[in-house]
């Protein structure tokens, strides 16, 4: 047996290189129920593409210097057939951390093309409950995976049954950046837990990975990396990082939050006080994916008025381009059947005289194979080739009141284009000069967060396929730069919020939202640990079934109002229930303006709740005052008191059944 221990943490290994023993020396709980396997290698070879190295197989030789294990392989066994690869991994515990990491060395003729690294293994339950164990998990804004060694986890990942070996194992998998917004995920209960953060400042392509073995119900905690090692060729893992916890995910999200602002720099965008203090928009299709008008530029003025009936600022327009939306992609200039650059102009100017502002769409991905760009050679070279050398396509149909384009047709195909083009880059800084020269505030970039696909294609900024979007932080970086050199005033968007996108921008509109009633939902891991992201409540404002929920939901999360009226094709006039509901809450937000745009969203921090029947969430100002948006989501009236746990005041909360309120605790 070979040990590191520390007060807060004991980490053993056997002869084979198994994790025998995981000690919570906050809470003494042992987390090892099996010996764990640490590691699983895939390499291709020939045109068998996914060949599977254990590290149950394995025979390492394993040394102990202080603090610091080391195991090191010097072949690796596969199928009977010994390869020259060598593996050598560190595991170096402080206090209640264990900082990971590993060199591959690939002597042999194959590719090394994945390794899913998981040194903290064979779980099945934190403290004996598994019940009370979930998995904070980082799926667009957040998700709450509840009882994870007795769930199937490949289902709350997207796979389909015979689609993986789920006979054999179930898994959680997202890839950052993209869908998985962070690095890090937390196995917790709500009094302990582990940290799993990989801590790799490259960007590059990396599986956030949980894995569920379903013989015996045991939990593998990972994080997969792409070496893409040819022969001959080294990889070194950036660290990965295990930590215990005294406490629930709250402190994993902290642990993040101090590593991205330390070691990769990450800030808070500087932005103008009217995008700080965004309540929200009305998102339009001007023209449809199907050739259809919705409006015209001259409707702008019109649905902007709506706009201020109902306490919103601002209009956001999509298919306002010749072609409409989804067609001539990126070819992004004024319709003349719309009226024009000079009817837009005109429409633009009448918005700024009644104050308010008006963003213009436009893709950051999408190439139709229509547009003049993708017939010339720059639109070529853009395109991303995936593993099969072909291109990405993209594919969606949006239809109207007919049938024979959708259902005998595949969807339509646009092709996706790779962020580490340079000729891309150009094409998306010149998009927003056009439509910022035309006089709109900001500039949104739709698909701007997509999971990062890798990339095959030569003449681009990456030399191997998993670093095909490690440029792309500092791609929309310098698309910040492009839109602020037309005034501080103006600002940039982006689609999908992920962490080292959302630095660069000043409004990001997420995906995820949903019925937040659904336990699975948990729009609070992602605002607890960058609550500085303003950020819409995507596609909750299409019509006024659950109007109530969607508000109320709006409201005690601290986010803007995405109104996308029947899939953008309404106005705030065929939503009567939800536009005067929206507007009563609105004013209440304002009046506690501090709170919500000055101050810091906490989540649950510092504050006592004699019940869990409201939902609520906390709100520090940066006067130090503290404030609770709450909401009586229970099937009845009810009375709750919240405490502020440092001050020790208490208020007294009643609540009628659907209602909201806001109140200061200091």
């Amino acid at each position: 047996m070979y040990t590191l221990s520390s007060k807060h943490m004991t980490y053993s290994l056997n002869e084979q290189g198994l994790v025998t023993s995981i000690v919570n020396g906050y809470s003494g709980h042992e987390y090892c129920i099996i010996p764990g396997e640490t590691f699983k290698l895939i390499y291709k070879e020939d045109d068998c593409e996914e060949r599977p190295i254990f590290g149950s197989l394995q025979t390492p030789s394993i040394r102990i210097d202080g603090n610091v294990m080391t195991v090191m392989y010097d072949k690796l066994v596969s199928d009977n057939r010994t390869l020259d690869i060598s593996l050598t991994i560190r595991y170096e515990l402080s206090g209640d951390t264990l900082t990971t990491g590993y060199t591959i060395k690939n002597n042999s003729d194959v590719l090394v093309a994945e390794f899913q690294f998981s040194p903290v293994s064979g779980i099945q339950s934190l403290n004996g409950n598994p019940k009370e164990d979930y998995v904070m998990w980082p799926a667009n804004l957040g998700a709450k995976i509840a009882n994870p060694a007795f769930t199937d986890l490949s289902t709350m990942s997207g796979f389909r049954k015979y689609e993986r070996h789920d006979f054999l194992h179930t898994d959680l998998d997202k890839l950052y950046p993209g869908h998985a917004t962070m690095q890090f995920y937390v196995l917790c209960n709500d009094s302990e837990g582990i940290y799993v953060g990989s801590h790799d400042k490259t960007h590059q392509t990396t599986g956030i990975h949980v894995e569920r073995r379903v013989k015996d119900n045991t939990l593998r905690l990972g994080i997969i990396k792409y070496p893409f090692a040819e022969p001959g060729e080294e990889y070194i893992s950036e660290p990965i990082v295990y930590a215990m916890l005294d406490g629930d995910w709250h402190l994993g999200s902290k642990i993040y939050r101090k590593w991205i602002e330390e070691e990769c720099g990450w800030r808070a965008p500087t932005r103008p006080e009217w995008a700080q203090e965004f309540q929200g928009w009305l998102r339009c299709i001007f023209r449809t994916h199907h050739g259809e008008y919705n409006w015209t530029y001259k409707d702008i003025p019109r649905l902007f008025d709506q706009v201020k009936e109902v306490g919103l600022n601002t209009l956001f327009v999509l298919g306002w381009p010749k072609g409409g939306f989804a067609r001539m992609w990126p070819d992004y200039i004024a319709d003349p059947r719309q009226g024009g650059e000079e009817e837009l102009k005109k429409a633009i100017d009448y918005v700024h005289s009644k104050g308010g502002k008006l963003i213009m769409f436009l893709s950051y991905f999408l190439i139709d194979r229509n547009s003049d760009f993708y017939k010339n050679e720059d639109g070529k070279e853009c395109l991303i080739k995936d593993i099969w050398g072909y291109e990405y396509p993209f594919r969606e149909t949006y239809c109207g009141e007919g049938t024979y384009r959708k259902l005998p047709n595949q969807p339509m195909p646009m092709l996706g284009a790779c962020p580490g083009s340079d000729a891309w880059q150009e094409k998306m800084k010149k998009s927003a000069d056009y439509c910022l020269n035309l006089g709109c505030d900001g500039v949104l970039y739709d698909l701007g967060g997509l999971a990062p696909f890798f990339c095959f294609a030569e003449g681009h900024d990456h030399e191997k396929p998993n670093f095909s979007h490690a440029s792309k932080a500092k791609r929309f970086a310098e698309l910040r730069e492009t839109v602020k050199r037309h005034g501080d005033e103006r600002i940039i968007l982006q689609e999908h919020c992920v962490d080292i996108f959302a630095q660069s921008m000043d409004i990001v509109q997420p995906s995820g939202f949903g019925n937040i009633r659904k336990n699975v939902k948990a729009y609070e891991f992602m605002r607890y640990t960058f609550p500085e992201i303003v950020m819409t409540n995507r596609e909750m404002g299409q019509d006024d079934s659950n109007y109530l929920d969607n508000v109320n939901c709006t409201f005690v999360y601290g986010v803007a109002f995405d109104m996308t009226i029947y899939r953008c094709c309404g106005d705030l006039h065929d939503v009567p229930k939800y536009a005067e509901y929206m507007s009563r809450i609105i004013a209440l937000r304002k009046q506690y303006a501090k709170y919500f745009f000055g101050g810091r969203f906490v989540d649950t921090d510092g504050i006592a709740a004699s019940s869990e029947s409201f939902l609520y969430k906390g709100y520090l100002a940066k006067d130090g005052s503290l404030g609770v948006a709450v909401w009586n989501w229970s099937k009845g009236d009810d009375v709750v008191t919240y405490t502020n746990k440092e001050t020790g005041k208490n208020v007294a909360v009643s609540l009628k059944k659907d209602e909201v309120t806001f109140v200061e605790l200091s």
